[in-house]
């Protein structure tokens, strides 16, 4: 067991593409419980889907179920 491994993580799933024909290239994240996912998206056409994200760390008194 790593240091990395013992850090309560948690899964943050992506929005759902704006259009069923598209497709996320990201499906979940993993991230720590003192982080927040900002999500990249890509606008279509189409649509827009969640493209990519980052890590930011978690803002105090704030909590995302």
């Amino acid at each position: 067991m790593t240091g990395q491994s013992s850090k309560t993580r948690r899964i943050v799933p992506a929005p759902a593409p704006s259009h069923p024909d598209l497709r996320s290239t990201v499906l979940n994240v993993y991230c720590a419980e003192d982080e927040d996912v900002e999500w990249q998206w890509t606008e279509t056409p189409t649509g827009r889907y969640v493209s990519g994200y980052r890590l930011l760390p978690r803002k105090h008194g704030l909590i995302y179920p």
